[in-house]
């Protein structure tokens, strides 16, 4: 393994060489969790990932579309139905959003696509793209930079949101659309070409090659394309081996940036770097001065370092960077590294901290009992490490403030405390070090630091804290030397991040709504629960459970939210996980109760921020809408009386008609009840009998049998075992339409127009499947099943079974055991 890894740098930095191109030994900072299936990931294979407007994240695993709002995955599963075939697409997992609420996922000449009003895949995607303007056969599917939808259809592509037809080069494919300027559109096609025209006439402008050799066919495999202004990013693979190129629209000009002998997937730009994700680590490329950085081992936040594909790449709002890979999930790493280092005892620099700890306290003071620390800071003011919190005090004899976990500190058994170079104080507990922001005279706000933020879940020491010279402060633990410096921690930019709040479950009376709940037959969202602003319920539907996300990936525990309800919650107020008394948990979620709401209209504002006394955004308002109770509308006691007259005089005229009719009914029904017993019957004494061998040709076009309907066949297939476990018992039609799925008329339909032809097809059918539940359901071999089941012979079975399910019995037995 070794080896090859060597082998392959060595070629690496030769090509690398070859092309120009600067390559930096700096290490990557950051550091990777993992989410997967054990999360909530509907799959571990992580092809695609967005980020929404408003922060939510879109990951496209095997066959399902994945959302993520910090807390939980959710995700909608398609069928086999839900597929659109894409004649000419031959590409892996492509994720476009269009301007119409879709989310389209192409992958091997088909294509799915997702309603994002109802968060469902789309059973008619066909009918889908009739309604957007297109009538004539898609070959494949685009969407550019402005999420503008292109069709392609034989040799024309059609731009539905920009009414343009453009013609398409014969014989090679078009791979990437997109237009640059609002003048141009671009074409970028397998053979490394990009074809211009204007978008007002779609007149050919230009054409510009990016290869002028060989390479138009060694990179003709896959294709994507990254716009940034009027620089497209494009990467190119061959069979093993990438490139990355740059096509200037201004210029007309390709540049080759980069070549790998390994496939590049993805790319995503932040700042000035662009970011490629490949089948080791992922690169990133400085646009400005052209040097390249390559991550082959992601660091994981448990330590190890991990060499892993990765498919695709995409930044959240907050600058938080994910990867996904072929089989270990999404990997997450934050915006900001975190300056807190852990020593274990093991290493040299634990116990050379240790020992500078030692000769800087000296010998421990002896403290009054429930007082594990002492510490008197720059101001004269006195903290107190108590069992029960910090204890501040200002000046001798003065008034005292004890802080605890209300105000924001995770663990009440306090350990040490610190002043850093800006006259904040840095404490220690039995879970987590807290930082408390002094402005002016008081304790402006604490946030704390645990586990996710790289510090050790255990107790740290009475009194092991000390600063060092360059304001670098360090903490004894149990089994860990912690070291950090305030100065590296980006308070600023972490308290001016935008939060956009968005509501991701309601529950209603107890119960979770969704898009097309019903409640005494009327929906009551037309759409996704993420997607609605306005709901209205009845009266008796006033008690609400609201959840809302920040989308606050990063420190889900600092997300703070000012919430205001007109008629229930006038003025403003602020939660936190700290004072909210569960209304906020730990993954950030605001829990919004509503109960016994009177009729009437509710405005519920809310925002959400990283810091509680910053409100940088606008509030996001949802309104609910709880109906008056239907007798409390005006005349409705009159229309009830008129009503209620109406019924007694109509009740006397139908109580004979329908009691004649009735009794006609039932006695039609028991005779068709009759005829159904006795042809199930029949069936059933078909299915008894060993099958000779004119019979299994049943399923050839030699068959003197008469056709039964498929509608038939259905049906009888569940009523005649219903039939067979109700011997002896009294069978009503209303439970026969109930097993066979079909309304009355219907199912009488179907059965009139074939019960009077021979069973014997029917049988026949019913004996495999009786085949297949024992070969799925039992341990019993080929042999003895067709023995059990009235075969003359094994291989009469076998051949009957593949020609029925097109499978033979050992694989029908281990698709189903998957």
């Amino acid at each position: 393994m070794e080896r090859k890894t060597c082998a392959r740098l060595l070629l690496l930095l030769t090509v690398c060489l070859w092309s120009g191109l600067t390559v930096s030994a700096q290490e990557e900072t950051r550091v990777f969790y993992t989410f997967d299936a054990s999360n909530g990931l509907a799959d571990n294979s992580a092809q695609t990932i967005k980020c929404t407007k408003t922060g939510r994240m879109v990951i496209a695993t095997i066959g399902h579309i994945n959302f993520y709002d910090g807390e939980s995955f959710s995700h909608v599963d398609p069928t086999e139905d839900d597929a659109f075939p894409l004649p000419k697409y031959s590409g892996h997992y492509r994720l476009y959003f269009d301007r119409h609420h879709h989310l389209w996922l192409k992958d091997k000449r088909m294509v799915t696509c997702v309603d994002l009003l109802t968060e469902r895949f789309i059973r008619d995607v066909k009918g889908v793209i009739r309604e957007l303007g297109m009538t004539k056969k898609v070959d494949d599917i685009f969407s550019d930079s402005k999420s503008h939808l292109w069709f392609l259809s034989g040799d024309r592509l059609y731009g539905i949101d920009d009414k343009l037809q453009l013609p398409v080069t014969p014989h090679v494919e078009l791979q990437d659309v997109d237009v640059y300027g609002q003048t141009q559109v671009l074409l970028f096609y397998a053979n490394g070409q990009v074809k211009s025209y204007d978008t007002k006439s779609g007149k050919a402008l230009y054409t510009a090659p990016a290869f002028t050799n060989s390479d138009t066919l060694t990179y003709a495999a896959s294709s994507v394309v990254y716009s940034v202004d009027s620089l497209y990013y494009q990467i190119r693979n061959g069979e093993t081996s990438g490139v990355l190129l740059r096509f200037d629209a201004a210029k007309r000009e390709w540049k080759r940036l980069m070549d790998t002998p390994y496939h590049l997937n993805n790319m995503v730009m932040q700042g000035d770097k662009l970011y490629v994700a490949s089948a080791y680590g992922y690169w990133t490329y400085d646009v400005k001065t052209g040097e390249a950085h390559h991550v082959e081992k992601l660091k994981m936040g448990d330590g190890r370092m991990l060499l892993t594909d990765i498919n695709t790449l995409a930044f959240d709002r907050q600058g938080g960077l994910w990867a996904g890979t072929e089989k270990r999930g999404l990997l997450y790493a934050k915006p900001y590294t975190s300056p807190f280092v852990c020593y274990s005892w093991d290493q040299p620099e634990a116990r050379s901290y240790a020992s500078l700890i030692d000769h800087t306290l000296g010998e421990p003071a002896k403290l009054p009992r429930h007082v594990n620390c002492l510490y008197r800071d720059s101001r004269g003011w006195t903290w107190t490490g108590l069992y029960t919190g910090l204890q501040m005090t200002k000046r001798e004899g003065g008034v005292k403030r004890t802080f605890t976990r209300r105000d924001g500190l995770f663990n009440e058994m306090i350990h040490s405390v610190i002043e850093d170079d800006s006259l904040n104080i840095w404490v220690s507990s039995s879970y987590g070090i807290s930082r408390l922001t002094i402005r002016g005279d008081s304790v402006d706000r604490i946030d704390t630091y645990y586990d996710k933020d790289n510090v050790p879940s255990e107790s740290f020491v009475n009194g092991r804290a000390i600063k060092l010279s360059d304001g670098t402060i360090v903490m004894q633990s149990v089994d860990h030397i912690i070291t950090f410096n305030p100065a590296n921690f980006h308070f600023a930019e972490i308290r001016r991040m935008e939060l956009f709040p968005k509501l991701i479950k309601l529950m209603v009376n107890g119960h979770f709504f969704s898009a097309g709940t019903q409640i005494e037959g009327k929906t009551v969202l037309d759409r996704a629960v993420t997607r609605s602003w306005d709901l209205t319920v009845n009266y008796n539907q006033n008690n609400l459970s609201l959840t809302f996300s920040g989308l606050n990936f990063m420190r889900p525990i600092q997300t703070c939210y000012r919430v205001r309800v007109s008629g229930v919650m006038n003025d403003w107020q602020v939660f936190t996980y700290f004072n909210s008394k569960g209304r906020v948990d730990s993954n950030g979620m605001l829990h919004l109760a509503l109960f016994g709401l009177s009729p009437g209209e509710y405005k519920i504002e809310v925002q959400a921020s990283m810091d509680p006394g910053y409100w940088p955004m606008d509030p996001i308002v949802w309104t609910i809408t709880v109906k008056e109770p239907w007798w409390r509308s005006t005349g409705i006691y009159v229309l009830l009386g008129i009503v209620l007259l109406s019924l007694i005089m109509a009740n006397f005229f139908y109580f004979n008609r329908n009691t004649r009719l009735r009794l006609m009914r039932n006695t039609e029904e028991t005779d068709i009840v009759k005829r159904i017993r006795s042809y199930a019957k029949r069936c059933d004494e078909m299915t008894a009998e060993q099958l000779v061998p004119q019979v299994a040709g049943f399923l050839s076009d030699e068959q003197n049998e008469e056709e039964l309907s498929a509608d038939f066949v259905e049906a009888m297939m569940k009523i005649v075992p219903f039939l067979r476990g109700c011997s002896g018992q009294e069978v009503t039609m209303k439970q026969l339409t109930q097993v066979a799925g079909m309304e009355k008329n219907k199912l009488l339909e179907v059965l009139s127009a074939d019960m009077n032809k021979s069973p014997r097809l029917l049988s026949l059918q019913l004996r495999l499947k009786q085949a297949a539940d024992m070969v799925r359901d039992t341990f019993l071999t080929v042999e003895e099943i067709a023995e059990r089941c009235g075969y003359l012979t094994t291989n009469q079975f076998i051949s009957m079974f593949y020609h029925y399910y097109r499978q033979t019995p050992n694989s029908y037995r281990n698709s189903k055991a998957r």
